[in-house]
Formats: C-alpha cells, sequence, structure tokens
C-alpha cells in the first residue's frame, strides 16, 4: 500500500511539475517576491491632503438628508452648513440651520498633524449631550471615516467623502442615514 501512495504521490507532483512548466512555456514567470507589510503613511505625509480637504470644505452648503430606504422621495431633512477657518488651515468651525426647523448645530471639524488624526465635535439644539469623534484618512481618496469617542454618546460611525470641490456626502457606515452636500455660490 505504501508504494500506491508513493505512486499518487509522485503523479501529483509530476502533474504540477508539468503544469507549472507550460504556462512558463506560455510566457507566464514566476515572480518570487518577499512579503512586504505595506508602509504606514506618516502623520507628516498626511497633513498637505487633511489641509486640501478642510480647504475644500470650507464654505456655504446646501444639504439633503435622506434615512435608510428613502431613496428616490424628497429628502427627510434639509438645510445650510458654514464652514468657517477657525485659527488656521487645520480647523474649521461649522454651524448649521435646518429648514422649515428652529433646530440648530454647531460644531468643529479639523485634523491634529501630531496624531495624524481628523477630530469633530457637534452639539445640537435638540439633543442632550455633545458628539466626539476622531477620524481617519484614507490614503488613495479624500474619505475621512470618523468613529465616536468611547466616552460619548451613542454616535453612528460615518464616513465624509469628497466627491469635487461642489459635492461630498455624509453617510453612516450602517447606512442609518445619508446626506449629500451641494456648495452654495455667493451671492
Amino acid at each position: 500500500m505504501r508504494t500506491g501512495v508513493r505512486s499518487v504521490a509522485a503523479g501529483t507532483l509530476a502533474l504540477v511539475s508539468a503544469a507549472a512548466g507550460s504556462l512558463a512555456a506560455q510566457g507566464s514567470q514566476r515572480v518570487a517576491r518577499s512579503a512586504q507589510p505595506a508602509m504606514a503613511v506618516s502623520a507628516e505625509a498626511k497633513l498637505a491632503p487633511a489641509q486640501g480637504l478642510l480647504r475644500t470644505l470650507a464654505g456655504t452648503w446646501h444639504f439633503e438628508m435622506r434615512f435608510a430606504g428613502n431613496f428616490d422621495g424628497p429628502a427627510d431633512v434639509s438645510g445650510t452648513r458654514v464652514f468657517t477657518p477657525l485659527f488656521d488651515s487645520l480647523r474649521l468651525e461649522w454651524t448649521e440651520q435646518l429648514d422649515h426647523s428652529t433646530l440648530l448645530g454647531q460644531g468643529v471639524v479639523g485634523f491634529d498633524e501630531k496624531s495624524g488624526r481628523f477630530f469633530s465635535s457637534g452639539i445640537y439644539s435638540g439633543g442632550s449631550t455633545p458628539e466626539f469623534m476622531t477620524g481617519t484618512l484614507d490614503d488613495g481618496q479624500p474619505l475621512v471615516t470618523f468613529t465616536p469617542l468611547p466616552f460619548g454618546p451613542d454616535a453612528k460611525a460615518f464616513a465624509l467623502n469628497v466627491i469635487d470641490t461642489d459635492h461630498f456626502t455624509v453617510t453612516t457606515l450602517d447606512r442609518a442615514w445619508r446626506a449629500v452636500f451641494t456648495r452654495q455660490q455667493p451671492q
């Protein structure tokens, strides 16, 4: 029986070797590569993209928010959010007014150049506690994923995605709601 097992193993090895040889004959090459861990982008390398993203957000925006399941109906909530520079190019203060409501919001969004992370805080007149978030910038696109700090209320993690200089979206990671922001041109 050992001879049979050895024959099967030898036959399998021969088939694998033949297949590899036929691939090489078809122009394929085997390339030996050592496994290299992806290099984490340093905080300094994230500074310029973060400044660019914050510079893009500065201005007046109209937003429309839709809750889960509302794909093509009128917006569930709409309003205006204004981002203004606060101290330097790394921090923006924002204020928000909902259309057809007296609810207000305000907060700060910015970038900490030491940690290479974004931060966000917000408080709303209809809420009881402020939200505190920390965010990471995607290395390949203008996308920041914010997650709530552990001592804060039950805020939802969300992603802020800059589409172009006149549009960005904010979407909760659980897809409970999404908002589309459109830049308002000065009049």
